[in-house]
């Protein structure tokens, strides 16, 4: 009598248990079938592909030479009507490479470091940008130029040219900076790459 109750508590307890591994949450009470879920977890968290950059590394030369004529022209008119002239602003930066030329060649030295200075940062800006639509690439390049200018007059301005530091210190040096970035995204915009789906 007492053999036969004990195969029935242990059958019942053996029912017990079959019932608990079929319950869904039966992961909670044998962590065996716990490394099966996270390993499928994670096998799927890594089939996102790299999105890439919008524009080619080398696209970062016409890209930075296209915007620094337009940060140029915009530098000149705007230093040219409520600066000291578009002919004193590049002359004193060119008077940094060439102190005993002619303003003429003082001059054309002062455009020709502008433009090698916006293709070193049209080449950061193509190595670096996120394949965005047409209004992130504006707003992230537009960023850029104000970084630039951030760092060109607060932090380097004891080290680079102090004349065109000065004069960058105005709302006007801001806008021209701001347009350089500006040009960029728009450059960005109609020669890069769409954005991935």
């Amino acid at each position: 009598m007492a053999h036969a109750k004990h195969l029935s508590v242990g059958n019942n307890l053996s029912f017990i248990g079959k019932l608990a591994i079929m319950h869904p949450l039966s992961a909670t009470y044998f962590p065996a079938n716990i490394p099966r879920m996270s390993h499928h977890v994670n096998v799927k968290s890594h089939t996102r592909p790299f999105m890439g950059t919008k524009l080619q590394p080398r696209q970062g030369i016409p890209a930075g030479l296209a915007a620094g004529v337009g940060m140029l022209m915009v530098w000149a008119v705007a230093a040219q009507l409520w600066g000291p002239g578009a002919q004193t602003l590049l002359t004193s930066i060119g008077a940094a490479i060439v102190p005993a030329g002619s303003p003429g060649l003082q001059m054309a030295a002062g455009i020709v470091l502008h433009l090698l200075i916006a293709t070193g940062l049209g080449l950061l800006f193509a190595a670096s940008l996120d394949r965005l639509d047409a209004r992130d690439t504006l707003i992230v390049s537009t960023f850029y130029g104000f970084t630039i200018w951030a760092v060109s007059v607060l932090i380097l301005g004891h080290w680079v040219h102090v004349d065109a530091v000065q004069m960058s210190r105005s709302w006007w040096g801001l806008a021209a900076f701001l347009s350089f970035g500006f040009f960029l995204g728009m450059y960005a915009n109609w020669f890069g790459l769409e954005p991935a789906d």
